[in-house]
């Protein structure tokens, strides 16, 4: 009887067409260890996008990733509100790019492969050092993800 249910229910679900969930677009964000600066830019990324009604997600990533997030970055993100207790840099691969918005590159040169896949790349080399000064590097990054927001929620306006 058991296997009975268990095929109809998996007849059922194909004839309603069940898919899986897409995953919003990605805007994608390296630096050079995917550790500091392309984490607080997808974090505030994320919590800007989500309080603007934006369904994108933003993603970290490092040409040469660090082990861990620097605890001095970690303890900063923390009294920002954020939890990176689970956070682990991860290195940019092709995969990364599928269905990707646009890639921001912030203060890393990219692997050739990257002007191959057909994504938008920007480049934001002027952000200070996070672990010099967190408050003027989170800052900077906060107003480029403001503009860029304005930007695609105009793109996606009814004219």
């Amino acid at each position: 009887m058991t296997g009975v249910l268990v095929f109809l229910a998996v007849a059922a679900a194909a004839t309603l067409g069940h898919k899986k969930p897409e995953r919003a677009q990605a805007v994608v964000f390296v630096c050079e260890h995917g550790s500091v600066k392309s984490l607080i830019a997808r974090e505030w990324f994320g919590r800007l996008a989500a309080e603007r009604g934006v369904g994108l997600r933003g993603v970290s990533r490092g040409v040469t990733p660090d082990a861990s997030v620097p605890a001095v970055i970690a303890e900063q993100l923390r009294r920002d509100g954020f939890d990176i207790s689970r956070f682990e840099p991860r290195p940019l691969v092709p995969a990364d790019l599928d269905g990707a918005l646009r890639l921001v590159a912030i203060g890393a040169e990219l692997p050739a492969w990257v002007s191959r896949s057909g994504v938008a790349v920007e480049r934001w080399d002027d952000i200070p050092p996070a672990t010099e000064g967190y408050e003027g590097s989170r800052d900077a990054l906060r107003s480029r993800i403001l503009s860029m927001l304005e930007t695609l929620v105009a793109r996606t306006q009814p004219r």
